[in-house]
């Protein structure tokens, strides 16, 4: 059975919480969100490294996979399923995501129960037909999901290049990896609410990896994006761009 971490996920501050008023708790809970920007900074180097190695096996013909379960699961995917959107380069078959449960995340509970099977981690990553060319960013918290753990151990055994990214140091997941991605935000406002302020730096650090990736790869006119013209937004926009030159 997994272990509980409660010296590194137990907010000793927020202690008491249920007395404070509201503007006390609000005020709180934005204060901590610096966190979040904190944790960036100090991974500034994990994440460019991150970025490099994804565009060399993108060049090399690889596919990038990010894989969690619950919310990191979702933090993947909120990025993955706007890449070939924004930049039509980027196609689906080479930049996507993958959520234990599959299509079920979007049902009222999600299947969070899926987090605990290493069965469905294994499942998930031999149904990509994993080489040597591709990356799988595999993404939890506590980096202790057995979902996340096996499927980073089934992806190394199949040559592919895994990336952790944790929420916590000197966790197991960092190091069954061959590079990890450290976003030190502390403790949650709420013991167990990992979906706070953990799926907003995991959100945020892969966008940064992926500007640097677009960009790089040239599936951008500058700062501007190459979307799929699938809705009036972006015909306007690109109409605009191409009547300025």
């Amino acid at each position: 059975m997994r272990q509980w971490s409660p010296d590194k996920e137990f907010n000793q501050e927020t202690v008491g919480i249920d007395t404070w008023d509201e503007e006390k708790i609000g005020k709180y809970r934005i204060k901590e969100s610096q966190q979040i920007h904190k944790a960036l900074v100090q991974a500034t180097e994990q994440l460019i490294t991150a970025a490099r190695v994804i565009i060399d096996k993108v060049r090399q013909g690889g596919r990038v996979i990010t894989i969690g379960a619950g919310g990191s699961g979702v933090a993947g995917m909120s990025v993955m399923r706007e890449l070939p959107q924004n930049h039509q380069d980027a196609k689906v078959e080479q930049f996507f995501y993958c959520v234990a449960g599959g299509s079920a995340i979007f049902e009222k509970f999600g299947r969070e129960e899926l987090e605990d099977s290493p069965e469905e981690g294994r499942k998930d990553v031999e149904a990509m037909h994993l080489s040597k060319n591709d990356v799988l960013i595999c993404i939890s918290a506590t980096g202790r999901t057995p979902y996340t753990r096996t499927a980073a151990a089934v992806a190394r055994q199949r040559g592919a290049f895994t990336i952790a990214m944790v929420c916590q140091k000197n966790v197991e997941l960092g190091g069954e990896v061959d590079h990890e991605i450290v976003l030190d935000i502390g403790p949650e406002t709420l013991v167990g609410a990992t979906c706070g302020k953990a799926a907003s730096v995991q959100k945020e650090a892969l966008d940064v990896i992926f500007d640097i990736v677009m960009v790089k790869l040239g599936y951008t006119n500058g700062n501007v994006t190459r979307p799929r013209l699938v809705h009036d937004k972006a015909r306007i926009r690109e109409a605009y761009f191409r009547q300025k030159g």
